[in-house]
């Protein structure tokens, strides 16, 4: 197995790596749009929430206690929302990582590439030297 073909297989297995840190950063993205739209109803709710219309002790206390489980739900929500932000980043953070592995090993095909490449050009001068130098031997005698 030539370095072109090894090297060929490690750039397959990046490029999938990378493939699927970009899907999982779609995914992440997809949560933390997500996870906004919650802390936005939940904050719509909140705001919209008043207190009792009528001021019995059984009305007051159910008022209270709806006022404190929609903070709770906003709070929540707020912490799930930060919670999926943070793993978004920490999915680009992979991503960029991914790619940076894929292109040090792009680099090593091209360099691979142009060495081959080389080695050809050379092959084929000392070809046309040989013959060269057969002919001019041929045309001395």
């Amino acid at each position: 197995m030539s370095v072109a073909s090894r090297l060929g297989a490690v750039l397959r297995a990046r490029r999938v790596q990378e493939d699927v840190a970009r899907g999982d950063v779609a995914r992440a993205n997809a949560e933390v749009a997500h996870a906004s739209r919650r802390t936005a109803e939940r904050a719509g709710s909140l705001d919209g929430w008043s207190g009792p219309d009528n001021v019995s002790n059984t009305a007051f206390l159910a008022s209270v206690a709806a006022g404190r489980a929609l903070a709770q739900a906003l709070q929540d929500a707020t912490h799930a929302e930060q919670s999926a932000r943070v793993e978004a980043d920490e999915r680009r953070d992979l991503l960029r990582a991914a790619a940076q592995r894929r292109r040090s090993v792009e680099k090593l095909v091209e360099r691979a590439a142009a060495v081959h490449r080389q080695n050809e050009l050379a092959t084929e001068q000392r070809a046309i030297d040989d013959l060269a130098t057969v002919r001019h031997a041929g045309e001395s005698l």
